[in-house]
């Protein structure tokens, strides 16, 4: 009887998130096979898999775990609603990387893959990496946001790791990937301890798993420097927040077109 409560009450909570999802789809005039509404699809079907993690967990009474399907439910309707509150677009592939990272790790644990499918756990650094790398450029996007439309600057003036020039916002974003990696596999070691599990099998996992962190970092350092790379003269990185029209600017397509030059920092 307090399964079923449970999860009745899970249900309504998940009904609302998707409502608020599909609100996005259905305002908009944009094709339906649009970037924007890709995510839009992919950020769907993965909802409904947190859900299906959740009773999974339930039914195999992992109850430690069944509280993270709900949590990554919330997580992954979090930039829908950052756009709606803030009247921007942000970068196409965060929202589908961060509910990708979130199911990997998630599923991991209740299905047992950490445990039972080869290499799975460096595969799952690798998306984990790259999500995070796109939340941090975003972060570097709503800094010069808020700066120049918003007309209130941040703090990134005085602390070098919040600058935005492109070489900062690199050197930033890899600093801060490492930082988060190594305090992972700390976190991986402190939870073997308390709850007496197997999330890191020693020093060569662990230098494996960083090994994945680093190929996620290239692969976003690139996919960062190519998104630079399409800003006009003259323009901040804030333009890379597409549709928002504060300053009069025009509307500019789903994906940004990558410049002719080929070269690499």
């Amino acid at each position: 009887m307090v399964r079923q409560s449970r999860l009745l009450t899970t249900a309504k909570v998940i009904n609302y998130k998707l409502a608020l999802l599909l609100r996005f789809l259905m305002n908009t005039k944009e094709s339906w096979f649009s970037a924007r509404n890709v995510e839009i699809y992919i950020a769907i079907i993965f909802e409904l898999i947190f859900i299906g993690l959740y009773i999974q967990s339930i039914l195999i009474n992992d109850i430690t775990r069944s509280l993270w399907p709900l949590i990554c439910i919330f997580i992954t309707s979090i930039p829908f609603i950052f756009e709606w509150k803030q009247k921007v677009t942000l970068p196409f592939g965060l929202k589908m990387m961060v509910p990708f990272a979130l199911f990997l790790h998630v599923a991991g644990g209740i299905m047992r893959w950490y445990w039972e499918v080869p290499f799975f756990d460096k595969f799952a650094h690798v998306v984990s990496s790259i999500a995070l790398g796109f939340i941090l450029f975003t972060m570097y996007l709503y800094l010069d946001y808020l700066e120049f439309v918003k007309k209130r600057p941040f703090f990134k003036k005085k602390i070098r790791i919040f600058r935005t020039q492109e070489a900062d916002v690199l050197a930033g974003i890899a600093v801060i990937l490492m930082i988060f990696g190594l305090a992972w596999e700390f976190a991986e070691y402190a939870i073997d301890l308390v709850y007496i599990t197997t999330y890191n099998f020693g020093l060569v996992d662990s230098f494996t798993d960083f090994f994945g962190n680093i190929i996620g970092m290239l692969i976003v350092i690139y996919s960062v420097h190519r998104s630079i790379e399409t800003i006009p003269p003259g323009e901040h990185l804030d333009y890379l927040l597409l549709e928002h029209s504060v300053d009069g600017r025009p509307g500019k397509p789903d994906i940004l077109p990558l410049p002719e030059s080929r070269e690499f920092l």
